[in-house]
Formats: structure tokens, C-alpha cells, sequence
């Protein structure tokens, strides 16, 4: 399953740059997730709560930042396993600044799932279900990757 979009933020590339590449920051974002490991500042494992249909219960992904390009783009691959499945991703980010100031988050991601959960592709619900936590993750990253940038103004603020 091939996905890509793109999304603004009011917010300095590099602020969204680190955001993005944190995986504390990122996994607080991401849709039903259950518990987070951190490994080190590039690998990270997210369970999280995933359905489909009559099928429900835990999906476990190792993830893995790579080929770090500050401030302007990262590569984040994953294998997960759970409900007798298992997830494939490679994704990753350029970032622009728009002629307004705002950065400009181009994304692509491409999903493999075998099992179980693959049998909900040719219908659709896959795809449907994968859009949908996308739209939420996206939100999640943009407001707090803006609350970020509010708290940091008001630091500067007060220092000033």
C-alpha cells in the first residue's frame, strides 16, 4: 500500500525537524498506542492497540530512524507483528518553507501486511482504516508541535 500527502505547520523547520525525529514526541502522537520503549534516539518499539473489522487486539512495530538529513529529511522503517500479522513500512519526510514562513511536511510511506489484516486489503477497509489513522497522527503531530512552539515563545517571552 503506497501513501503520501503533505501538511503545513506554523512552525521553524528545524523545531519541526527535531519534533519529528524524536521518538518520545512522535509516539505520543500516534493513534491508539498502548506503551512505548525507547531504545536510543534512533530506534524505538510502539505497541498499540489496532482493528479491523472483527479482528482486534495488539500490533507491536520496532522502528528505526535513518538517514537523518537535518533539518530537512529522515527515513523511519518498521516491522511489526500482532493478530497474526505482520506489518512492513518504510516512510519518510522532506521538509519546505513555504512562501508564508510555515514549514511544509511532504510524506510517503509504503506498507506491506501479510496475514491475517491482508485479507481486509482487496476491500479496502486497510486502506481506509490506514487514511484514517494517518489524518489523526497528522493532527496530533501538528498540535504538538505547535503547543511546542507556544511554550518556547513564551520562554523567549519571559527571558526578553
Amino acid at each position: 500500500m503506497h501513501l503520501e500527502g503533505q501538511f503545513s505547520i506554523k512552525a521553524a523547520r528545524d523545531e519541526v525537524y527535531a519534533f519529528l525525529t524524536d521518538p518520545y514526541s512522535v509516539s505520543r502522537h500516534m493513534p491508539d498506542v498502548k506503551d512505548v520503549e525507547i531504545e536510543d534516539a534512533d530506534r524505538f518499539t510502539v505497541k498499540a492497540r489496532v482493528g479491523i473489522s472483527n479482528i482486534k487486539g495488539l500490533m507491536v512495530m520496532k522502528l528505526a530512524i535513518s538517514d537523518r538529513q537535518p533539518p530537512i529529511s529522515t527515513t523511519v522503517t518498521g516491522r511489526g507483528a500482532g493478530l497474526a500479522s505482520v506489518v512492513d513500512m518504510v516512510t519518510n519526510f522532506t521538509l519546505e518553507i513555504s512562501e508564508n514562513g510555515e514549514t511544509v511536511v511532504n510524506w510517503r510511506g509504503e506498507v506491506h501486511v501479510a496475514g491475517k489484516l491482508a485479507a481486509f486489503g482487496p476491500q479496502g477497509l486497510l486502506d481506509r482504516m490506514a487514511r484514517k489513522n494517518i489524518n489523526t497522527f497528522i493532527e496530533g503531530l501538528k498540535s504538538g508541535i505547535e503547543e511546542l512552539t507556544l511554550v518556547a515563545d513564551a520562554d523567549d517571552d519571559r527571558t526578553a
